[in-house]
């Protein structure tokens, strides 16, 4: 049974966003977690990602090292708006990995970070959740 835990974090509908995730990618949503400038939070961890570790500690661990970056997002955003001028507003990150898929999807000052099997649809993905968060 997957982990799934209720929004605290952001202002947005992030529970709605995971279900909106979930319509769109199935089993191939791997872990969905809110954040904003402060603080993050797991709202969903499918049973092939927390099956890879000892226990529940050393897979908050290990999150808390990943989602220490998350807190760049407004310095990458605004990196990515200054390279690419006249691209419009950057909406995403993404980091397509040999055997995942890392995304940020980008509200003002609070997100989304999902972590998607190598074959999905990234795009679709984002069109399903950015209604959440950016609203």
């Amino acid at each position: 049974m997957p982990v799934v835990n209720d929004s605290s974090v952001v202002d947005f509908d992030a529970e709605r966003a995971v279900a909106s995730a979930l319509e769109v990618t199935g089993s191939d949503l791997l872990l969905v977690v809110e954040y904003d400038g402060e603080a993050y939070k797991l709202l969903y961890c499918a049973d092939v990602v927390a099956d890879r570790y000892e226990d529940d500690q050393a897979m908050y661990e290990h999150f808390e090292r990943v989602h220490s970056h998350a807190f760049h997002d407004a310095e990458r955003r605004a990196l990515s708006e200054d390279l690419f001028v006249d691209s419009g507003e950057t909406r995403a990150l993404t980091t397509h990995m040999e055997n995942l898929v890392a995304l940020r999807v980008l509200g003002d000052d609070e997100g989304l970070f999902l972590l998607l099997a190598p074959d999905s649809s990234v795009t679709a993905v984002v069109e399903a959740v950015e209604g959440f968060v950016r609203s």
